[in-house]
């Protein structure tokens, strides 16, 4: 028998100023139960035809927002066990799961690398969370549908733009298309757009060895702001001072 689900005010509760909770009762194998949304409105302001709240309570904009959400959150699990619906209490925890049916991208990743750290390098987690730091700068949101060869190429396009070189570009490519391919295994994505996308692994030096006097400025300032420790800050003066010899000769 299909489970359903109804949205509706409690009617054996009411509080001290005689408002009534709106609810979700979900119904399946002869059984039901009422969910509380924590909504609590006066039975003049609610309309039992469209299961909403009415215009003349002042916050009835947010609260058909919140119920809409609920009961999409609610009709979408039960469609997805249309043929053997859930019990009441796989019901709750499938509904009270804030990552179910969600599409953002980054809030599925972080939890997942959160489930990695017992298998990865404490380095190789940094590197994770640092590349979807860096990408929300870039795009603040993305959902799984967004996620396409062209998505792809337009990252590759602005970590150049941004004055990354190809070899470190690439180390992110490498990283985003591991992550990208949990969502595969975890089928919130039909296929990996890196498939089809090279991720080339030697890359010849672009000069690397060579700063322009525009980069050798930018290091003198980083020297003389102390903003490294003691041990790095020797480095980088040694560093200069080779890089001025040479300059000399």
């Amino acid at each position: 028998m299909k489970a359903t689900i109804k949205i509706e005010l409690r009617k054996d509760y009411a509080t001290k100023e005689g408002k009534q909770m709106v609810c979700l009762r979900y119904t399946a194998y002869r059984r039901s139960t009422l969910i509380s949304m924590n909504i609590a409105v006066y039975p003049k302001h609610w309309n039992k035809v469209s299961n909403t709240v009415r215009g003349s309570e002042p916050r009835c904009y947010y609260y058909n927002k919140a119920i809409s959400e609920v009961y999409q959150k609610a009709d979408t699990i039960v469609m997805e066990n249309f043929f053997t619906p859930l019990s009441i209490p796989q019901f709750l925890e499938r509904l009270k799961d804030k990552h179910h049916g969600n599409t953002d991208f980054y809030v599925f990743i972080e939890n997942e690398i959160e489930q990695l750290k017992q298998s990865r390098a404490v380095g190789t987690i940094s590197n994770y969370y640092k590349l979807i730091n860096t990408m929300k700068e870039w795009k603040p949101t993305l959902s799984f549908g967004e996620i396409t060869l062209d998505f792809i190429q337009q990252f590759h396009n602005h970590e150049l733009e941004v004055g990354n070189i190809l070899s470190t570009v690439y180390k992110k490519h490498s990283n985003l298309k591991f992550l990208i391919g949990i969502a595969v295994d975890k089928e919130k994505l039909a296929k990996n757009p890196y498939e089809k996308f090279e991720i080339k692994k030697n890359i010849k030096a672009q000069n690397s060895d060579v700063l322009t006097e525009e980069e050798l400025k930018k290091l003198q300032a980083v020297y003389d702001k102390k903003e490294y420790s003691k041990g790095k800050q020797e480095v980088l003066r040694e560093f200069l001072f080779s890089c001025y010899t040479n300059l000399s000769q």
